[in-house]
């Protein structure tokens, strides 16, 4: 749904929008998160695993990611907390010489890019993935995730090689 549409709904049911002024990061709205910022957590690998919370990086599929990924890959989720030590995405990917970024579900991936997921941010190839939930209740979900690692169609260009 476009962003104009969605204003006008909650516009229709009555509730004041409030728009983001320039400067502000798109989609930072979405869920509350004022800052539009990361906070990153242990890993040292390549890839850059964007999920909805920090819970969600010690999962059993978080370990299962990390050894179908065959490395180490540093995990993030949205600073709702607005701490001194959090980064932009493009932050992110050149402080750790990220070259692939997995969103994890469409939660992070609205609040990271709104409307349009580029295909590449910065140096990064950027994929688009199930939410963790998804991706240990659905096989499909799952099987979908491996062959976007893997380069086979997904409906996404592949990540790069980490």
């Amino acid at each position: 749904m476009s962003e104009a549409r969605r204003r006008a709904y909650l516009e229709a049911m009555g509730f004041d929008v409030w728009v983001p002024r320039l400067g502000t990061p798109a989609g930072s709205l979405i869920t509350g998160c004022p800052t539009g910022r990361l906070q990153l957590g242990p890993g040292q690998g390549s890839t850059l695993v964007v999920c909805a919370t920090a819970e969600e990086g010690a999962t059993r599929f978080a370990g299962d990611l990390a050894r179908a990924l065959g490395s180490d890959p540093v995990w993030a989720w949205p600073d709702r907390q607005a701490t001194a030590d959090a980064l932009a995405l493009e932050e992110a990917i050149g402080a750790r010489l990220i070259t692939r970024v997995i969103v994890l579900g469409a939660e992070p991936a609205r609040w990271l890019f709104a409307d349009t997921v580029p295909a590449v941010v910065g140096s990064a190839a950027v994929a688009i993935a199930a939410s963790v939930n998804e991706l240990g209740a659905r096989g499909a979900a799952r099987r979908a995730l491996w062959r976007s690692l893997r380069g086979g169609p997904s409906g996404r260009a592949a990540p790069a090689a980490a």
